[in-house]
């Protein structure tokens, strides 16, 4: 097979180029095609919308106002609307389809998007004029159910102030004007209506609606106001009145208020209030009611608080007199007890001056009590300020007792606290002499130094307890501190006899054991020599038993411990 001519294989490329070429051009086309037909639909619905109809309805309607500036602004739209917009938007779309049928598709697409923007802009025009001129054309039905219902309103709120004109006091006459001028907004929407503006008709009747609603809550606030006014605060005052007057002649007196001021005051406020109800000022008679009932209830507190303290002090009148005698009795027998064993000890806390402060209280209270009592009788008692002044005397009465007992119940354990010391310095002699009649006993060279010097210690120990205990005043408290001392120091005295007496005596045996030992191990005789020079001469007899017994024991292990236990066994015996 003869291969294709290189001018063959052109053309055929050159062909098939064409054939894409005039496939997307016929492609774009048809699809331009099918955007022009949706565009066209769309503007002949807008063509076929009613508004020309609405337009031509509402402009043979009588409007006037607001309405009328409404409606000629949307007339005004839809003018511009047929005549400039659509006009422009038909041009536009047969430019588009010409260009689209002459195979420019490029040229034609970019119509279409201006054209579409076009139509958009005009359906949102359109609608906006339908729903406008709609709004105009239900205002007045609108109008017309809304003051039906504002009537039926006012109607049932003018029987409520009729038939119960009584329950609103002097506030009737400003509830009529109220109702005078709703009546008079009703006539004036109807004129407005009449003339066609129905707009301004709708504020004047929102206007109304707000009057009903003030009207109403005044119809709902009032007569609780005007009851408390006629009925409740009147009783109230008189009460009070009567009430303070039967008190200052049963001799109560008050503090820090002026009570008829304040009875004045009231019967003022309450006339102001009246005052307010007349203007039908609901939140200025509402405040003014609260302020009152809270004024009133200050008073009713005022007085009660004060027969709630009479009976108080009442209680506190009877029993005072017995607590303070008891105070005071009680107080100068323990003065009395304090001074005398203020004679033979040494008081450390102050209780000589503390039981004569007491006393002094108790008689300042017994004072504030009968100055109290004067008041009381002459009628010039504040019956809350006596019953504070009796109770903190109560109180301080209480304290007092309190302490008193306390320092009774420390000084009784003086005497005990002495004869207990005499019993133990008794003992701590008995038991240092015992100690030192042992040591004596045991018949040794000496003593260490070290424990004779603690010995000693202990002597002038248990001699200042002595001293100090034949005083012509006692101190316990520092008495009490040298028992504890003493008393350690002697255990431990008697702890390190008992161990100088054991090491001596282990000394002695374990050096005659050393006797059978020493002719034939030359250290035990050396230690032998040493610890018996040591026992005679330094008198450490521990050192010396531990010299000899180190000896001993390496020579004969076990000795030692042998030794020690049949000494502990003979000692254990006796």
């Amino acid at each position: 097979m003869d291969s294709v001519p290189l001018w063959g294989i052109i053309v055929i490329g050159v062909l098939i180029v064409i054939a894409v070429i005039a496939g997307v051009v016929l492609l774009r086309q048809f699809q331009n095609r099918t955007a022009l037909e949706t565009l066209q639909q769309r503007q002949r619905q807008l063509a076929d919308r009613p508004l020309a109809a609405q337009v031509a309805k509402l402009a043979q309607t009588t409007l006037s106002g607001e309405s009328l500036q409404s409606f000629h602004k949307w007339q005004h739209q839809y003018t511009r609307l047929t005549q400039e917009q659509f006009p422009k938007a038909a041009a536009q779309l047969h430019a588009a389809a010409t260009t689209n049928d002459g195979y420019h598709v490029v040229q034609a697409r970019q119509h279409i998007v201006a054209v579409t923007e076009l139509i958009t802009d005009e359906e949102r025009t359109a609608q906006d004029i339908a729903e406008a001129l709609d709004k105009i054309a239900d205002v007045a039905h609108q109008n017309q159910e809304a003051k039906q219902a504002a009537q039926e309103r006012y109607k049932q709120l003018r029987k409520t102030i009729l038939v119960q004109s009584f329950s609103f006091g002097s506030a009737i006459t400003a509830l009529q004007s109220t109702l005078t001028a709703i009546n008079e907004a009703f006539q004036q929407v109807d004129v407005l209506a009449s003339n066609g503006d129905h707009i301004q008709a709708r504020t004047a009747l929102a206007d109304i609606t707000k009057q009903l609603d003030q009207l109403e809550k005044a119809v709902t606030d009032i007569p609780p106001r005007v009851n408390e006014l006629t009925n409740i605060f009147p009783g109230q005052l008189e009460e009070l009145v009567a009430g303070y007057h039967r008190l200052r002649t049963t001799g109560y007196r008050f503090f820090d208020i002026n009570i008829p001021q304040e009875l004045t005051k009231l019967d003022d406020d309450i006339h102001a209030a009246e005052a307010l109800l007349r203007k039908e000022d609901v939140p200025g008679l509402q405040a003014a009611n609260k302020a009152l009932a809270a004024n009133i209830d200050h008073l009713y507190d005022v007085m009660q608080k004060e027969m709630d303290a009479k009976e108080a002090v009442e209680k506190l009148r009877n029993a005072l007199p017995a607590f303070l005698t008891h105070a005071s009795v009680q107080n100068k027998t323990l003065q009395d007890e304090v001074r005398h064993l203020d004679e033979s000890y040494v008081l450390t806390n102050d209780e000589v001056q503390t039981t004569a402060h007491f006393g002094r209280q108790i008689a300042e209270a017994q004072e504030r009590f009968t100055q109290d009592e004067q008041k009381i009788h002459d009628q010039e008692a504040v019956f809350t300020l006596v019953h504070e002044d009796l109770t903190k005397i109560n109180a301080q009465l209480a304290e007092i007792e309190k302490k008193q007992v306390a320092i009774d119940k420390d000084l009784s354990g003086l005497r005990t606290g002495e004869e207990i010391a005499r019993q133990n310095l008794a003992r701590f002699m008995m038991e240092y002499r015992e100690t030192r009649r042992e040591m004596l006993q045991q018949n040794l060279p000496g003593l260490p130094k070290s424990y004779r010097e603690f010995a000693e210690i202990v002597r002038q120990e248990i001699g200042k307890l002595d001293h100090d205990l034949n005083q012509v005043k006692i101190n316990l408290e520092d008495i009490t501190k040298q028992l504890i001392m003493t008393q350690e120091d002697l255990k431990t005295l008697k702890q390190r006899s008992a161990d100088l007496i054991d090491a001596a005596a282990l000394t002695q045996e374990i050096l005659q054991y050393a006797n059978a030992l020493k002719q034939d191990n030359e250290t035990v005789a050396k230690a032998s020599v040493s610890a018996t020079q040591i026992f005679n001469t330094t008198y450490d007899y521990p050192q010396a038993l531990d010299t000899i017994a180190t000896a001993v024991e390496a020579a004969e292990p076990g000795a030692y411990q042998r030794i020690e236990a049949v000494y502990k066994e003979r000692k254990g015996k006796l």
